[in-house]
């Protein structure tokens, strides 16, 4: 008799997962992942029957579109789209086909399915059809939809679908809230499952909603998740969990039979149970690890020093290993970089603006932590890098030592005071503005680089009649050259010190 099934998941990074490797496993084709290139193969498979790539009616036939007809350009640019280390890759919906449908109207009746979700959300949708394996229940017959969580044109992977957005996102559009989405597309397959039954001349139908919807008044059948399924499928015997969900089973059974107050008692006392163990599991860190939102900032901390202790102690066991996966990512970041160096430039640029605060702040605690290390590790470089000079400067410093001590021992004579100072430096500016203009400055030091280069072009005789005065030697031009480059200099530097 056929049943209805459909669920919806998503195929997430943070969870581990990669868009191309289910792909290639519900296709049953080859895919290279050209972020991380890996290969997955699952060419060896027989029991796909009919798979599809379906686009909107205004895309399908385009010669644009041709890409998207691809499995694997198709589903890397979707890897590429997402750029978090958490982006949510595809969304795929898992439906169970009628059994009493032949082959060919399976085949259309999911595919008819499918183009009515690329048409309502503008996105690419991966159809393919499972017949059951050897072994399994000969009625498993299913179908895999991944869709794309964002837009296909043209151009490549567009905006998130409205079915991807978020709360605020949604309401700023005027649309309703996701679950609601979500009930529309259970309903929507089973309307068109129920039609395809009926041109097929059958009585069977399905029916999406719950039992207390329904009206009917009887319990509903366990749900045992994959893995546990296939856990006790492959060591024939029950598991704790599996074991678990049974009992509980059992137990509304018998309070069913009793009164609907006494399985409101129940349902409500198993709710409670499960609640609280999973806020122990989460407390312990088992069996998953817990949400980075539920955790305060000591505890993200705290978790992050343990993650950073375990890979420290990873890299004294098998220091190649660790070398090679730091080379990976060093090639990975700077083939990122090949790409698009802008955009990751822009990258940093956005980020450093909004965590100014906190990278100044983590600079100064890590400057005042490692000052003297950092002091220590700066002079090993030089000595490493220039022996010699090391050497001469560690001389010159034993010298200035020995005067210093030589000078106080003497009666050195006393430091100026910052007052003092200040007056001394406005008099000399004062002075040397009143001595000279900009103008008398410039002529001086055109003057003087004509005296030193004319020399080595045409001799003493050359420097002497165009840069000594009437009736002076050469030597007097010279050194009255240099008198005047060096009150140039200190004019400038006067000079750009008041600016």
């Amino acid at each position: 008799m056929a049943s209805y099934f459909l669920r919806s998941k998503h195929i997430s990074r943070g969870k581990g997962a990669r868009v191309t490797r289910a792909a290639a496993y519900r296709a049953g084709e080859r895919i290279l992942d050209e972020r991380t290139s890996e290969v997955y193969d699952h060419s060896d498979r027989t029991d796909v029957v009919c798979k599809e790539v379906v686009l909107p009616c205004g895309l399908e036939g385009m010669p644009d579109m041709a890409w998207t007809q691809d499995r694997a350009i198709l589903w890397n640019a979707a890897e590429h789209a997402g750029a978090r280390c958490n982006s949510r890759l595809a969304r795929e919906l898992l439906v169970l086909l009628p059994p009493e449908l032949n082959p060919a109207q399976r085949a259309r009746l999911i595919r008819g399915f499918s183009r009515e979700l690329a048409d309502r959300y503008g996105c690419a949708v991966d159809m393919t059809v499972h017949t059951p394996r050897p072994g399994a229940d000969a009625r498993n017959h299913h179908a895999h939809l991944l869709m794309t969580v964002r837009e296909v044109g043209p151009d490549g992977m567009g905006p998130r679908t409205a079915l991807e957005l978020g709360g605020y996102e949604r309401r700023g559009r005027g649309l309703g809230p996701t679950k609601a989405e979500y009930l529309t597309i259970r309903k929507r397959w089973a309307e068109l499952t129920n039609h395809a039954l009926q041109q097929a001349g059958l009585a069977a139908r399905v029916d999406h909603r719950s039992y207390r919807n329904q009206g009917v008044d009887r319990e509903p059948a366990p749900t045992i998740p994959e893995k546990v399924f296939y856990a006790e499928r492959r060591s024939g015997a029950g598991s704790r969990a599996g074991d678990a969900i049974r009992a509980r089973h059992r137990e509304r059974l018998q309070a069913r039979e009793k009164g609907q107050g006494e399985l409101e008692r129940v349902i409500g006392r198993q709710k409670r149970q499960l609640r609280e163990e999973a806020f122990r599991d989460l407390r312990r860190g088992a069996p998953g690890k817990p949400r980075w939102a539920s955790l305060t900032r000591d505890e993200r901390n705290a978790l992050r020093r343990e993650q950073y202790g375990a890979r420290r102690v990873i890299e004294r066991q098998d220091p190649e290993a660790e070398a090679r996966r730091r080379e990976a990512l060093r090639r990975r970041y700077h083939e990122t970089f090949s790409a698009d160096p802008e955009a990751v430039r822009e990258q940093r640029r956005r980020y450093r603006q909004l965590h100014a605060g906190e990278i100044n702040r983590k600079q100064r605690e890590y400057r005042k932590t490692h000052s003297a290390e950092l002091n220590l590790r700066r002079r090993a470089l030089r000595r490493l890098n220039s022996p010699e000079q090391s050497r001469t400067e560690h001389d010159d410093r034993r010298t200035r030592s020995g005067r210093s001590t030589l000078h106080a021992t003497q009666g050195a004579p006393r430091s100026p005071t910052p007052e003092e100072s200040a007056r001394t430096w406005l008099a000399d500016g004062e002075r040397h503005a009143a001595e000279k203009t900009a103008e008398r400055a410039a002529a001086d030091w055109s003057l003087t680089r004509a005296s030193g280069n004319r020399p080595e072009r045409d001799g003493a005789e050359g420097a002497a009649a165009g840069s000594a005065p009437q009736g002076g030697s050469s030597k007097e031009a010279s050194n009255d050259a240099e008198e005047d480059a060096a009150r140039q200099i200190k004019t400038r530097r006067d000079h750009d010190l008041d600016m």
